[in-house]
């Protein structure tokens, strides 16, 4: 007997047998456990896609969030029973902010949502160790709204006084300008989209193949970046076309301009080839303000005079110097953009007019009347986008800085009102200059208060294309007429019997007749250029809403 145990634990019989199932029950459990595993893996890709698409879903319309991430998930067979959980929030994308804190949820304004889902994966194998035989996986998508707004600053249209808008323009182009009433007319009413404008340009010179931002920044006529406009608007027989086509006409002589690329600033959509789907990329302008921006970037800085003559109903005499500075940085004046830090500007403005108004009064005979203006850039900045599917539509609010400046009744030497890196030297204006009488005066209104003010834009408001004003706390005070009334004046009587009382109280009334005619004036010469001294013009030019890009 013993021998036979030493027999047997010397035999080697039967070893390898033993290996094989001790190895194969190893490999059975590692297939298990793989199995297991990669389903558990599959079911987390699969949720985590279902919860993008929950999320991409929810942020195009964040009032609705929760029971737009239900329906996705519904309609995915894979997830159907999971559970979803939508939370909107602000998604701030800051570098210096760690990826998993710049969505806040519940934050005011908010313009993204993340959505988590939760469900079960089912074991196969491993329900040997887990009773309830599946594990729970959590998957979340957080998904921004991508909105973006246009919006344009100094777009009052104009309203044709006495010829100064012909006058203007034909200072502008230095060429001669004669519109009838009912080519203005026309030109208010005509609208013309952004994209449309660029891809005319782009035929015009036969670029072919080029980005939006490279056609706005090649070299081009003058003349035929207005013709451009007159292009779109020829396409569907728009009877402001001919009007465009007389300024074109007269720009002929200014030469080339390739600044078109600082006057249009196109966000996201300026290294595309061609806007995206209809209605989507709709930016509408309207084709004289375009026009008047084109003349002005193509003239750079200058100054240009014009002679009213007696154009001006209530004066008898009237001649105006005006300059027109640069953009302050370059900065456009229309702009598709969803940041909060691109700003647009007016360009700087100085106006100065000499005005003579007849009184029939052998003491006073000629009344001289020079005013002064120079308007600071305006600028404006978007605040905030806010998308909504009711009847109120998207709500747009911009932040604008009205334009300050002065206002004087002053004289000054007329060859430095374009350089407007030094201020200028005002000096008492000679107002009355006869044998019997010599009155002197001078006033000055300064408009301070550059605070940023909101201005919102409803649904309605931006497909009625409105114009809204922001004016500084103290605009009441940037008119003529309160200039006017704030006259120092300095009347010396000349003549025997003639008291200085007398004269002033016969000066009064003509300085207040001729201060309505003066203000008509100046607001019609600073409406086609866009400035306004207290005030800003600004309009959104459309929104878009209906897209969703996943953060996270």
């Amino acid at each position: 007997m013993p021998r036979a145990l030493t027999r047997f634990r010397a035999s080697e019989d039967g070893a390898a047998a033993f290996l094989y199932a001790l190895c194969g029950a190893m490999l059975f459990g590692f297939g298990a456990l793989a199995t297991d595993v990669g389903f558990v893996y599959f079911k987390s890709r699969e949720l985590q896609g279902a919860a993008d698409l929950a999320a991409l879903a929810a942020a195009r319309d964040l009032g609705r969030a929760q029971t737009l991430a239900e329906q996705t998930v519904h309609a995915n067979r894979g997830v159907r029973g999971a559970h979803v959980d939508a939370d909107v929030g602000v998604y701030r994308p800051d570098i210096a902010i760690r990826p998993d804190e710049r969505f806040q949820p519940g934050a005011a304004s908010p313009n993204a949502v993340r959505v988590e889902l939760t469900s079960r994966a089912r074991l196969f194998f491993g329900r040997i160790f887990i009773p309830r035989g599946s594990v729970e996986i959590r998957r979340a998508g957080v998904a921004a709204q991508s909105t973006m707004a246009a919006f344009e600053i100094g777009s009052r249209l104009l309203a044709l006084r006495g010829g100064v808008a012909n006058a203007l323009l034909g200072s502008l182009t230095g060429s001669s300008v004669s519109l009838s009433v009912m080519d203005y007319r026309a030109l208010l009413a005509a609208e013309i989209d952004l994209f449309s404008y660029i891809d005319a340009i782009r035929t015009r010179i036969d670029l072919q193949g080029a980005t939006y931002s490279e056609t706005l920044a090649a070299r081009i006529e003058t003349a035929d970046a207005v013709d451009a406009i007159a292009d779109v608007l020829a396409q569907r027989g728009d009877p402001a076309a001919s009007a465009i086509r007389h300024i074109a006409r007269a720009a002929r002589g200014m030469g080339e301009t390739e600044d078109l690329a600082s006057l249009i600033d196109l966000g996201p959509y300026a290294h595309q080839e061609t806007a995206l789907q209809s209605g989507q990329t709709n930016v509408s302008m309207n084709a004289l303000n375009l026009a008047a921006a084109v003349l002005d970037i193509a003239g750079g800085e200058r100054q240009v005079r014009l002679d009213l003559g007696a154009d001006i109903p209530g004066l008898a005499d009237v001649d105006v110097w005006l300059a027109i500075g640069e953009r302050p940085n370059r900065s456009p004046w229309i702009a598709i953009t969803d940041s909060r830090d691109v700003i647009i500007r007016t360009a700087q403005m100085r106006l100065y007019v000499e005005a003579r108004v007849a009184t029939g009064l052998p003491a006073l005979a000629q009344v001289n009347i020079p005013v002064f203006v120079e308007a600071a850039s305006a600028q404006a900045r978007l605040a905030s986008i806010r998308c909504a599917r009711n009847e109120r539509g998207p709500r747009v609010t911009l932040s604008v800085v009205p334009s300050l400046g002065k206002i004087a009744i002053a004289e000054l030497d007329t060859r430095r009102l374009d350089d407007f890196r030094r201020p200028l030297a005002l000096r008492r204006a000679q107002i009355v200059r006869t044998a019997l009488a010599r009155v002197d005066g001078f006033a000055e209104t300064d408009l301070g208060g550059a605070q940023w003010q909101d201005v919102e834009f409803t649904g309605p408001e931006i497909a009625a294309r409105a114009v809204k004003t922001v004016q500084t706390r103290d605009i009441a005070r940037a008119t003529v007429a309160t200039t006017l009334r704030n006259l120092d004046l300095d009347v010396r009587a000349l003549g025997a019997g003639l008291g200085t009382n007398a004269l002033t109280a016969a000066l009064a009334p003509v300085l207040a007749a001729a201060a309505t005619p003066l203000d008509g004036l100046i607001n019609g010469l600073t409406d086609l250029l866009g400035v306004r001294l207290g005030e800003a013009d600004v309009r959104v030019n459309g929104v878009r809403c209906d897209g969703a890009a996943l953060v996270g």
